[in-house]
């Protein structure tokens, strides 16, 4: 198997509604969970004095706001720095009537975060107090430096703190509250800041929301933070807003990009707005995009929209050649042994690494660190990008002997590195994978919400879809599994004929971007499909479709369909052609180790163990002395109970993991299990010289022909196409002391 298609729900009923399992699965599950994820409204917003530290950090500003002190604002050079200090610089001059101070570190010169170099030019210009954005959690060295120089410091941050807090008048940070579910748990850098506003003045808070929620959003959404509970208000809210214009450089940067300001997506920000912003302070000058989102001037916002999309088109250009350069590097990489894609040069960009990084994450599907060398100081800034089953801020703290510094999320990361211990930094990284990952974790996985019926589409169900939106991390677009199905017309267009438009039934359309070269194989079988429903707009005309995340072919077994529930994962194989050529690429598969088969047949048992030795081939006792990776069926059990048993078994040396079970057994194995279970019912009762005129009425016989009930109910829980039933069975199993 090559890749993994997880299915979270099955339907028991095709009719039920199934809108309150998509929600379930996303955690929504009590009424008034389900209102504040359908009515996102900015009234179900979390007190910022939850946060630690903000009654203190409150108090601080608004003594050096009456005192007339200095206030400076310490960003960072991503959009998430940028928009935070954005909003604090706003919020200040409407509520206070002050500008404020601030500084955005350069990524070159100054780093990431507080650095004692900046913060000596800061203390030259007098500054009494500082307020960090998107930094300083980690930042102890510098706390440090300005307490001895008198200047007081307020830390809001949303990065994972250490052990200890710097020495700053008020650490705020979501990660300190101890609150159980903490709605505001997953925050960004500019939702922290805007916490602060909150609590610095919540009148004045609403007063503003269509001048700061479009930045908060935009910050949000560029950090890829979780968009769910908070977050998914601030940023509902805020893409909703952005058509008000209250923000002009946004408005003026949106009509530059040609988008429609009154229909703008999650994605959209992600992909063609916060690139700009992005590029400012990855090659060029932070306060650039900055200035784009504080300045009213119209003038000058016109010429700032266009320098950064050009200064963009330049960040684009560098970024294909450092993806160049590193694919050539790559094909001199043992993939398959070193497990990730860890690569230095001294001629790329330390601003551009980490979207490079992105690509070849996406493309390898294996974790990517990318070190940009500065010969100058025999150093290296590195950005990372994780695989899901892997968290890469742990796997850096497992490296941190190797590491000058280190800071990040579960998915990314930045450190810096001596160049001299990249080598051994590598060989640290590649110990803690093989401790913590297994094979199976390094293969491409879609997450599939629940299945559906092409006929089940239609624009209602689209409406309702879109009370889920803004989609993204945490909050994806609800993915269906369409099964059995097959192509009306299927043609290939787009550049190069890069993609597909697939007719399924009742007139419904399919785009598969990017499967231009699957349009044969399409066209030649049934497949299954992985896709969003959509309602394609053009020209006027409105038309049901489904966007295409995946397709396989009904007997492919490259693609597992998996259930998995309760530390069991059920790869569903039922009922394909030519079980036996499958069962060899399985065998054959890097990703099965070692498998235990059963086989009910002994005679083929034996074929098979001679012909697969470094796999265990058993029809009755499981054997638990060895380590296997799967358990497979080759063929079909003769009993929920055998079933159970065998799974106890293997469970065994797996107690707390996740058991991996392949169903390869078809519905052709029921009459052999039939015709097993009577031979052995006729050969026991022969045996025990029953009366054949009066044996229906002995204990023997009701005792046997139980056995054959006890099979034709497991054989209809097996082939049910909700595998979820057969765990549930599985997990709740009692044995019924009747059964033989």
């Amino acid at each position: 198997m090559d890749k993994l298609w997880k299915i979270i729900s099955y339907r028991q009923d095709k009719n039920q509604n199934f809108i309150d399992q998509l929600l379930a699965e996303r955690g929504i599950k009590s009424q008034q969970e389900k209102e504040i994820y359908l009515n996102p409204k900015l009234e179900y917003l979390s007190d910022p004095f939850l946060l630690p530290d903000m009654k203190k950090a409150v108090e601080r500003i608004k003594r050096a706001v009456v005192n007339k002190e200095k206030i400076l604002v310490y960003g960072d050079y991503d959009v998430d720095g940028i928009t935070s200090t954005a909003v604090l610089y706003r919020f200040f001059k409407k509520a206070f009537g002050i500008e404020i101070d601030y500084f955005l570190p350069d990524r070159i010169e100054d780093g990431y975060g507080l650095n004692i170099q900046a913060l000596e030019k800061i203390a030259a210009a007098e500054v009494d107090l500082i307020i960090t954005v998107d930094c300083g959690i980690t930042a102890f060295e510098e706390a440090e430096y300005l307490k001895a120089e008198g200047i007081d410091l307020i830390i809001t941050d949303h990065h994972t703190p250490s052990e200890k807090k710097p020495a700053a008048e008020a650490v705020i940070n979501h990660h300190l509250v101890q609150e159980d579910d903490y709605f505001a748990a997953e925050i960004a850098g500019v939702g922290t800041a805007f916490k602060l506003a909150q609590a610095l003045n919540s009148k004045i808070v609403r007063q503003m929301v269509k001048e700061l929620l479009p930045i908060v959003a935009l910050g949000t959404v560029a950090d890829i933070a979780p968009l769910k509970n908070e977050n998914r208000i601030l940023v509902k809210n805020g893409l909703e807003l952005i058509g008000q214009d209250e923000v002009l450089g946004l408005k003026t940067l949106i009509a530059e990009l040609k988008l429609d300001k009154n229909n703008i997506t999650a994605g959209q920000i992600g992909y063609i707005i916060a690139p700009p912003l992005n590029a400012a302070g990855r090659i060029h000058d932070a306060e650039e995009a900055l200035s784009l989102l504080i300045s009213e001037d119209e003038a000058e916002l016109k010429e700032i929209a266009k320098k950064l999309v050009k200064i963009n088109k330049k960040r684009q250009q560098e970024e294909e050649k450092i993806y160049q350069s590193a694919e050539e590097k790559i094909l001199n990489l043992d993939l398959e042994r070193e497990r990730a894609i860890i690569l230095a040069d001294k001629d790329w960009h330390s601003g551009i690494i980490g979207i490079v990084a992105s690509r070849l994450l996406e493309k390898y599907n294996l974790p990517v660190i990318l070190f940009a060398v500065d010969q100058e100081n025999n150093t290296a800034k590195g950005s990372a990008r994780s695989i899901s089953a892997l968290n890469i801020y742990q796997a850096l703290k497992y490296c941190s002997s190797e590491i000058l510094n280190f800071g990040g999320h579960t998915a990314a990361a930045g450190l810096s590195i001596d160049i001299n211990r990249i080598s051994k930094f590598k060989k640290l990284f590649s110990q803690y994978l093989n401790q913590n990952l297994s094979q199976e974790d390094f293969l491409k996985q879609e997450k599939i919400d629940i299945d559906l019926e092409v006929s089940e589409l239609n624009k209602d169900l689209i409406n309702q879809l879109d009370k889920f939106r803004p989609y993204g991390i945490a909050n994806p677009a609800p993915k269906f599994l369409f099964q059995n199905l097959k192509s009306r017309g299927c043609y290939q267009m787009g550049k190069e004929d890069k993609h597909l438009k697939i007719y399924l039934e009742n007139n419904i359309q399919a785009v598969a971007f990017n499967f231009g070269d699957q349009a044969e194989k399409i066209a030649a079988s049934n497949f299954d499909l992985i896709g969003q429903a959509e309602i394609n707009r053009w020209r006027g005309k409105e038309n049901l479709q489904l966007k295409v995340n995946d397709y396989r072919s009904v007997n492919d077994i490259s693609t597992a369909l998996v259930f998995e529930k309760a530390n069991y994962s059920f790869y569903d194989y039922r009922n394909t052609a030519d079980k036996k050529n499958n069962l060899k690429k399985l065998l054959f598969n890097k990703v099965i180790k070692k498998a235990a088969v059963y086989v009910s047949s002994k005679k083929e048992k034996e074929v098979l163990k001679e012909k697969y030795p470094e796999h265990y081939f058993f029809s009755s006792e499981l054997n638990t002395k060895s380590n296997f990776s799967h358990l497979i069926f080759y063929s079909l059990p003769f009993s929920l109970a055998q079933f159970h048993d065998l799974l106890a078994e293997f469970k065994k040396n797996i107690p707390e993991q996740t058991s991996r079970l392949i169903l390869l057994f078809s519905e052709a194995d029921i009459k052999f299990n039939q015709k097993i279970i009577s031979y052995l019912n006729k050969k026991e009762l022969a045996a025990n010289n029953e009366n054949q005129l009066d044996f229906k009425g002995s204990v023997r016989y009701n005792k046997l022909s139980r056995r054959m009930e006890n099979f034709m109910t497991f054989k209809n829980l097996v082939f049910k196409e909700n595998l979820f039933d057969l765990i549930a069975n599985v997990s709740n199993f009692k044995e019924d002391k009747n059964e033989s």
